[in-house]
């Protein structure tokens, strides 16, 4: 049963007033709200002449400002001439100016009632509520309210976001620099208020006695904290919990509705007009002997791989510290089918290998073996005829290693790509201490068997002459540097050709790289109908102009679909089905929230039989634009590129799990965070044909 009785996470409301006086300055005072000379209404300009930003009381009269009254709620104008007809609001005061008012409302209503609140990076309201100390923090949970002006709905709109917890150090600044440097600061507390930590007030800075850090991931890694593991809990069924109860303990009320009166306390409805559906057939995936299914796990183990690996000469070694001697030969006992739970790669892959004997790399420094597996690699002989795949057994558990042991497996990655030999890193001790180790194998075999160029599973689509793109990114923290790693590129159908790796500000080697793989492709296909962008952002015309060039000189005047594919799911903007004790729409359900702006659900919820550790994954975002935009406004094109990145994202395979980002976007986003580590800054062309990266 599709999904179709949804709702938001919104409140509708009305203005509190037909119209407001609100009263200006040109000159900066404490406790006036700074406005950009584009928000602020005309007869201000007008009256004080034009200057960069502007200030207001809102609504608080001060004595010597100047008063501005307008409505509330806009009468709109129709001005025709003979270029253009355009539609104006001269009457009221914009939306933007609005939603600050209301902004600085909220924010005053609770800090009234002793509730710390801050801005956050898009200027809503974040407020912080304590919820209780344990040894070394006081916990907080965390809301963000947004005033939005009928995005989704007919009315105005307060959004709500449950942000999860956050959490403040009991021990001051001064007694955390101690063990930590004060650059990882971020946020801090100082006399209940917060504070970005090189924005404190001067008084604060001379009393750190005073000042509390929050917690952040920096500060995590610089105290040497484990890193929990991720929650696999229903996320929606928490996230309205707490909505409902915030709601109901500080929104429903009359102090709240004198501000902000919402119209009702039930959660928005989402108009059916506004719901779709992928396909019916947009999950299909094709396995062995052409046959189908849509979950990978049970397609791999009825059907077996689409295409097993190509490469006839497969030669395994491993690498791994002289005390996992056991753990690499019980890995090998596994491989070869002869630990219960799993077949063997074999079988499972219908890929046959062999492992070398006495070609292993046995290491005996376990904080530093790189040394001693680069020269033991280099005085090895590897035979050009053969394609070999390193087994490296790390010594390291991921989520405790330091940030020098991890950069071991980026340089051992690396060492490898340059002499042509993909690899699996897996961690040693999991091997010999998991009891359910045999539930990981066919998630290792399948990144296995891709990397060595084979196919667990494609997409059945039929091939059209198109081209996709994926771009996505990662931001070093160490050298706060944004990486974007192109993959490029896929056919329609799924299948990996090749990427390109370089830093965000490298505008024309973006569109470089594009432009060299379309060429590629016009070579081998007589016609190249559109392309197709899955960009991990919008994409600036700065960034779109070089391409749109590129193609025009290739005499390729051909549609470029950008779709703007968010790298995290939405957390601020969701919905939940009610027909569903879950909350968690179906897959494949989509709903439009603005001009071609989509939510997109991607799980593997497709009937009410679902599987609980598959998780409640939230939806992702999509902003669908076109260099042609009469085809921008085609509904059925609309609807093509929506299925196919809920398809992409079945293209996975580091896993048998479903995952709800397309590879077109995850699969960059990997290559990007490990490049940074890389020695050489660069990858050799062997690696950007292969899935070493899995």
């Amino acid at each position: 049963m599709k999904s179709t009785d949804l709702v938001f996470n919104i409140l509708n409301f009305s203005h509190p007033v037909k119209e407001l006086s609100f009263y200006f300055t040109n000159k900066e005072e404490p406790g006036l709200t700074r406005l950009f000379h584009s928000l602020v209404p005309d007869e201000v300009i007008k009256h004080f002449g034009e200057q960069e930003h502007f200030y207001t009381s809102f609504d608080q009269r001060v004595e010597g400002y100047f008063a501005i009254t307008k409505p509330t709620t806009p009468k709109y104008e129709t001005i025709k001439t003979e270029a253009y007809t355009k539609t104006i609001n001269n009457s009221a005061y914009s939306a933007a100016i609005l939603k600050r008012y209301y902004n600085q409302k909220i924010h005053q209503y609770f800090n009234a009632k002793g509730i710390m609140t801050k801005p956050n990076f898009v200027h809503d309201v974040e407020i912080w509520l304590p919820i209780n100390k344990d040894f070394n923090y006081q916990n907080f949970e965390k809301y963000t309210l947004r005033v939005q002006f009928k995005t989704v709905t007919k009315n105005l709109e307060i959004l709500i976001s449950y942000d999860g917890k956050s959490k403040i150090f009991l021990k001051n600044a001064s007694a955390l620099m101690e063990h930590v440097s004060p650059t990882i600061f971020n946020w801090v507390i100082y006399q209940e208020q917060l504070y970005k930590y090189h924005e404190l007030p001067n008084e604060a800075t001379r009393e750190l006695s005073k000042v509390f850090p929050v917690w952040n991931f920096d500060l995590r890694t610089a105290l040497k904290q484990a890193t929990p593991a991720p929650a696999r809990n229903n996320r929606y069924t928490i996230f309205r919990t707490n909505i409902l109860k915030f709601i109901n303990n500080y929104l429903d009320n009359e102090d709240f509705k004198e501000i902000i009166p919402i119209t009702s306390s039930q959660l928005a409805k989402v108009s059916p007009i506004k719901i779709g559906h992928v396909s019916n057939s947009s999950n299909q995936l094709l396995f062995g002997n052409n046959r189908h299914d849509i979950v990978p796990i049970n397609g791999m183990k009825q059907y077996g791989p689409l295409e097993n690996s190509p490469l006839t000469k497969i030669h395994l070694f491993y690498i791994f510290h002289e005390d996992d001697k056991k753990a690499a030969l019980k890995f090998n006992d596994f491989l070869s089918g002869k630990e219960p739970g799993f077949n063997g790669f074999e079988r499972y892959t219908n890929t046959s290998y062999y492992t070398e004997k006495n070609f292993s790399v046995p290491f005996k420094n376990k904080s530093n073996p790189y040394p001693e597996i680069e020269s033991q690699l280099n005085n090895k002989h590897f035979n050009s005829d053969v394609n070999y795949i390193a087994i490296y057994l790390s010594p390291f558990n991921k989520d405790k290693a330091t940030p020098k042991q991890k950069n071991i497996y980026y340089l051992v990655k690396e060492l490898l790509l340059k002499k042509g030999i993909t690899s699996q890193v897996i961690e040693a001790s999991k091997v010999l201490t998991n009891t359910k180790y045999h539930y990981s194998m066919p998630n290792i075999a399948i990144a296995m068997l891709a990397k060595l160029d084979g196919e667990p599973w494609r997409l059945d689509r039929p091939l059209k002459n198109e081209l996709i793109i994926g771009v996505g990114a990662f931001k070093n923290s160490e050298t706060n540097i944004k990486y974007i790693g192109s993959a490029f590129s896929f056919q329609n159908n799924g299948r990996f050709n090749r990427f390109e790796i370089f830093q965000d500000s490298q505008t024309e080697v973006l569109a470089g790289s594009i432009l060299n793989a379309i060429r590629e492709y016009v070579s081998l296909n007589s016609n190249l109908n559109r392309l197709i962008i899955h960009f991990f952002k919008n994409m600036s015309r700065k960034e779109i102009e070089p391409i749109e060039q590129g193609l025009r000189k290739l005499d390729l005047d051909i549609p470029i679909f950008i779709l703007a594919i968010n790298k995290t799911e939405s957390n601020d903007i969701i919905a939940f089905d009610n027909e569903w004790n879950n909350l968690m729409p179906q897959s494949g359900t989509y709903i439009n929230i603005g001009w071609n702006k989509f939510l997109l659900f991607n799980n593997t919820r497709y009937s009410e039989k679902f599987n609980p550790s598959d998780g409640y994954p939230f939806p992702i975002k999509i902003n669908i634009t076109c260099n042609k935009e009469e085809l921008a406004k085609d509904q059925k094109t609309i609807k093509e590129l929506l299925d196919q990145v809920y398809q992409f994202s079945r293209m996975y395979w580091k896993s048998v799990s479903q995952q709800n980002l397309p590879v077109t976007i995850k699969y960059p986003a990997m290559v990007a965070e490990i490049f940074p580590h890389f020695s050489g800054h660069e990858i050799p062309d062997f690696g950007k044909e292969n899935l070493w990266f899995l």
